[in-house]
């Protein structure tokens, strides 16, 4: 490595401390701009190139820098998007929050050829803007260029083989190898456009799941995981709920009820119009069980499973699956807790004093239960 390159290491070396405070600058910024869009990303990432890549990088091409500030990825950063639509809404803040150098900024996805596939992401060569960040006793720090990288997910996992296989764009490879390489890279973007086109289909789903809730129309909806989101979220179970809590007025505590969608298939309904008919048809029933368990508690909250529990349990009794199955129907809900038992008891005795009991034997109905939900 010559003088000039030597001169370059120094300037890093004495330089690296501005590096590492950038880095904490850029990530900041970056992880800001994620949450304001209140979606996940795969990652969001950066590194600082040490001094043994940098040799490297001097050894290969130092001719072509006269400073060390004509280096543009000593630092870079990356987000990384699960799906490929993402990138070009990421890529419109970071133009808006930090100074491009449009000159140097590379879009590799416009890049290839109709016929062409391989290496695609956006690249910007940035520089912190003044009304983003100023610090006087270190203002070169608004002059250092650096790299930010957006690629979805599968361009990411394309650039890493890429990589780990070793071949650059400038070293050409060889031809046996070529077409197997642009195989597998017309594979990914036909993945990346599959799954972005299936994401928007979900999202159809369940929006149209939403409004035909909202309007009422439960017919031929398929009970599944997100037409019971959907169902909960429209207030299916709310009703019942304020109704008990007004049993001692107690405040309703939210939680997740996502445990009772395999109950309620164990339960043998398949369509959300079933659900529905089944929260109707027992609501009188489910409070007054409320009411009785509730009685002499001296209680501030009760938390959102109370409804759907109630439901469960005298539909369960007046079924004649029995103790048992309570007990099953608690330890889904709540987990194998040592209490489970004791409260199963408490809630059958309920029932009976209910009438909801008709028979004492349950063997046979909680066996089909439970092999109905798949235990």
């Amino acid at each position: 490595m010559d003088q000039h390159c030597e001169m370059i290491l120094d300037e890093y070396r004495k330089k690296y401390h501005l590096y590492e405070k950038l880095d904490r600058i850029v990530l900041a910024e970056l992880n800001r701009v994620v949450e304001s869009f209140k979606t996940i990303v795969e990652s969001v990432g950066s590194r600082i190139k040490t001094e043994e890549s940098l040799i490297g990088k001097l050894e290969l091409k130092g001719y072509k820098y006269q400073t060390l500030e004509d280096i543009t990825d000593i630092y870079g950063a990356r987000i990384v998007t699960f799906y490929m639509d993402e990138v070009d809404k990421y890529a419109a803040k970071i133009e808006s929050t930090f100074e491009i150098d449009w000159e140097n900024s590379i879009d590799k996805r416009k890049m290839h050829q109709i016929d062409q596939f391989g290496y695609m992401s956006l690249h910007y060569i940035c520089k912190v803007p003044t009304e983003l960040y100023y610090d006087p006793e270190n203002p070169e720090i608004n002059d250092i260029k650096f790299e930010i990288q957006i690629r979805s997910i599968l361009q990411h996992t394309w650039a890493a083989i890429q990589h780990d296989i070793g071949y650059k764009s400038d070293v050409e490879m060889p031809k046996e190898y070529l077409r197997s390489m642009n195989r597998l890279a017309g594979l990914l973007e036909l993945a990346d456009v599959s799954f972005y086109q299936l994401r928007n289909q979900i999202d159809d789903y369940r929006r149209r799941i939403r409004r035909v809730i909202k309007d009422g129309n439960l017919n031929d909806i398929e009970l599944n995981g997100d037409s019971f989101n959907a169902y909960i979220r429209n207030g299916g179970f709310n009703s019942l709920n304020e109704k008990i809590a007004t049993i001692a007025n107690m405040e309703i505590e939210e939680v997740s009820l996502g445990n009772f969608l395999q109950v309620f298939k164990a339960l043998g309904f398949k369509s959300l119009k079933q659900l529905d008919d089944f929260v109707k048809e027992y609501f009188d029933l489910a409070y007054e069980f409320s009411v009785r368990q509730f009685d002499g508690m001296d209680l501030d909250i009760i938390s959102s499973v109370a409804g759907p529990l109630a439901l469960c349990v005298v539909y369960i009794l007046s079924n004649d699956m029995g103790e048992i199955v309570v007990r099953r129907l608690l330890d889904s809900v709540y987990g194998n807790r040592k209490t489970n038992a004791r409260t199963a008891a408490r809630l059958a005795k309920i029932g009976k004093s209910m009438g909801l009991v008709k028979s004492e034997d349950d063997d046979v109905n909680e066996w089909l239960y439970w092999y109905n939900l798949g235990r």
